[in-house]
């Protein structure tokens, strides 16, 4: 999980984020997408391990909604101490969040998680056969994972997106073939483009909208907004042409 001092994932930028998505968080499809994600699932008084977890609005809502323990890492230390401090004081018993060690261990116990979760993030990491490994690690035996992440239609693929980060997208099956390797089983991949399509139309219609350019004017600059409006057309293209994908990924542990 490379840390990119260049990336636009900056504390600097915390209020133009929750702008665009919702409070506490960055991705696409705001909490209805994180309620979408886990349906069919139980999480109630789980220890659950959030990886990439951004400003920790998803797993403070896990916590919050699911009586779940929920450990969340990342690679930023200062995402870490944002997310510590906006825990509501409810569920701060409930929450943890550390950051990824830099010799791309995940600082757990063997065997300590009941579930991990990832939403947006993993295209960002180019070893995930490694990440994978880690995880099977942390998981208990039968536990599960429950992934979004962009997906390739035919073959991997590395590219740079418009506002600077790498993207390394798996096909299916050399992701089907990580996680076999990584000791999983019952492997099931959910297409949920079209939704993802949805969620990236309706963000479009928002920036664009007087309103909301009124309410955050002093938060998005003109310059800024076109920047966002023109990375998120781009993503709305490729999900019409077919040129990546957005899956739901879920398996459990040998």
């Amino acid at each position: 999980m490379p840390n990119n001092e260049d990336s636009f994932y900056q504390p600097e930028n915390i209020k133009i984020f929750e702008a665009i998505y919702d409070k506490g968080l960055i991705s696409l499809g705001g909490f209805s997408a994180v309620e979408r994600m886990f349906e069919g699932l139980q999480l109630q008084e789980k220890n659950l391990l959030d990886i990439g977890f951004g400003l920790g609005g998803m797993a403070h809502h896990l916590a919050k909604t699911r009586d779940a323990w929920v450990t969340g890492i990342e690679i930023y230390p200062w995402m870490t101490e944002y997310a510590a401090k906006m825990s509501p004081l409810s569920i701060k018993d409930r929450v943890k969040f550390v950051v990824y060690n830099p010799d791309n261990t995940i600082p757990l116990a063997s065997a300590s998680m009941d579930l991990v979760y990832s939403k947006g993030v993993l295209t960002n990491v180019q070893d995930k056969k490694s990440l994978f490994c880690e995880i099977a690690r942390v998981l208990k035996v039968g536990g599960q994972i429950c992934l979004i992440d962009w997906l390739a239609p035919s073959a991997p693929k590395t590219e740079k997106l418009h506002l600077g980060d790498l993207s390394y997208k798996e096909s299916q099956a050399s992701y089907c073939d990580i996680l076999t390797a990584c000791g999983f089983r019952d492997i099931t991949f959910h297409n949920e483009s079209s939704v993802y399509l949805d969620y990236a139309q309706e963000l479009d219609r928002k920036l664009r909208s007087a309103s909301h350019i009124s309410q955050f004017s002093g938060i998005i600059s003109p310059e800024l907004r076109q920047e966002i409006i023109t990375a998120n057309t781009k993503l709305i293209e490729s999900i019409n042409s077919g040129a990546q994908l957005s899956y739901l990924i879920r398996a459990t542990l040998n």
